[in-house]
């Protein structure tokens, strides 16, 4: 699974839970965890307030981007390693390179 496929997978999964909080950017970057098995961190910036998500709404957000990538576990054996950011926690950075 490419980089394009994670993010489309990440972004639908946001939008159908949490459709009216926009997206501002979604990063994907392969990676390594510490026993070097490897991952993929998203990274879903949002305009909008931590409040506005809740416990609900991300683990079923987790769970699908999981569960979706691991559909396709055999040609990309990694783990999504997800964070939810929002926008005003990351000040004048650009959204791209966070």
């Amino acid at each position: 699974m490419n980089e394009r496929q994670v993010r489309e997978i990440a972004e639908t999964a946001f939008r159908a839970r949490f459709g009216d909080i926009e997206i501002v950017s979604v990063n994907v970057k392969p990676g390594f965890d510490h026993y070097d098995d490897p991952l993929v961190n998203v990274k879903i910036i949002y305009d909008g307030t931590v409040e506005q998500l809740g416990g609900e709404g991300i683990l079923c957000v987790l769970s699908e981007i999981i569960e979706k990538v691991w559909e396709d576990a055999e040609d990309s054996p990694v783990w999504p390693q997800v964070h939810f950011i929002a926008k005003s926690d990351i000040g004048r950075l650009d959204p791209a390179t966070v």
